[in-house]
């Protein structure tokens, strides 16, 4: 039984009860931009992870921006191939680790200048 704690709740409470999934080992250094505050990049903090070695199968967003783009188009301006890494990724085929997330990062910068259409240059 699990009691709602509210301002009144009066009574003996039960602890909640946490159950860990698998152990991740994390790196435990620091930035020292996050002393001094008013830093852009610390909502972008990602921890480093260690042991996560293997193959990795893409997301269900980062499979849906890649239909929206196009493959052909992915492959051109990331640099990834066509017809082994892209169309992995589509079709739920586990890739490297670190290809996924240097491609996770290239659309992540790919949304920002399709947001931000000044960015590119026009040529007329």
């Amino acid at each position: 039984m699990v009691l709602k704690l509210y301002a009144d709740t009066k009574g003996l409470l039960k602890r909640a009860h946490a159950i860990a999934g698998e152990v991740r080992y994390v790196g435990k250094e620091t930035d020292r931009k996050w002393e001094e505050g008013d830093e852009i990049s610390i909502a972008e903090f990602a921890a480093t992870e260690y042991g996560q070695k293997g193959r990795v199968v893409a997301s269900e967003e980062v499979k849906a921006a890649i239909q929206n783009i196009g493959i052909n188009k992915c492959a051109r301006e990331s640099g990834f191939d066509r017809k082994n890494f892209i169309r992995k990724l589509t079709r739920d085929i586990p890739v490297k680790r670190n290809s996924y997330t240097d491609f996770v990062r290239w659309l992540q910068v790919y949304k920002t200048q399709i947001a931000s259409p000044t960015a590119k240059k026009s040529t007329t």
